[in-house]
């Protein structure tokens, strides 16, 4: 769902999101006589289904309650984490206000981001890549046709490799985090002994 106050976002989001019909499938419904619409940009069929409009007012009507319960389990982390000092943590910036739809943190430099994934997954904790450049991604990587940056793009590469989220769920429990918390400091150790040994 997007929201704008701009009114030429607002008319050129609406193209896109209905093929790029320059007339809604419901005005030309409602209409009294034959209305042909135009196709002025190219656009996608990104309007919600019935079912998913329905599930979604449903869900706006919560909306409050979700965010105030997903910020709550990043505090919960935040401080979970700080007895990890090589751990960074995501934060907000007193101009925004995050939803936490996901909770990241940023591993040390020595450690593998794999090694730490398995580890976690091992034990039943399933985590993901933080961040996925789609200059890195094959379909972008090797598309003829794709962006090029003018530069490399060092931070988001390095960031790639060593940023990773953690499970964040409305019904999380405390000792849930404390248990995925646990489990990154034995990992932490675990991978930093496997690499002392390695040199």
């Amino acid at each position: 769902m997007i929201t704008t106050r701009h009114a030429a976002w607002d008319d050129r989001l609406r193209l896109l999101r209905q093929h790029g019909m320059t007339v809604s499938d419901r005005v030309r419904h409602d209409a009294t006589r034959v209305v042909f619409e135009e196709y002025s940009v190219c656009g996608f069929n990104y309007r919600m289904t019935d079912l998913q409009a329905a599930v979604g007012r449903e869900q706006l009507r919560r909306l409050p309650e979700i965010v105030e319960r997903r910020r709550g389990l990043a505090d919960s982390y935040r401080c979970l984490l700080s007895a990890l000092p090589d751990v960074r943590t995501a934060l907000e910036s007193p101009s925004v206000r995050s939803n936490w739809q996901s909770f990241w943190i940023r591993l040390p430099e020595e450690v593998d981001q794999r090694s730490i994934m398995q580890f976690l997954l091992d034990r039943g904790i399933a985590t993901r890549r933080g961040i996925c450049n789609a200059h890195q991604e094959p379909a972008w990587r090797d598309h003829p046709e794709a962006f090029r940056a003018v530069s490399p793009l060092r931070r988001s590469e390095a960031l790639r490799d060593r940023v990773i989220i953690l499970p964040l769920f409305h019904s999380m429990t405390l000792e849930d985090q404390e248990y995925v918390v646990g489990n990154l400091a034995e990992a932490l150790v675990e991978v930093h002994e496997a690499v002392e040994v390695g040199q």
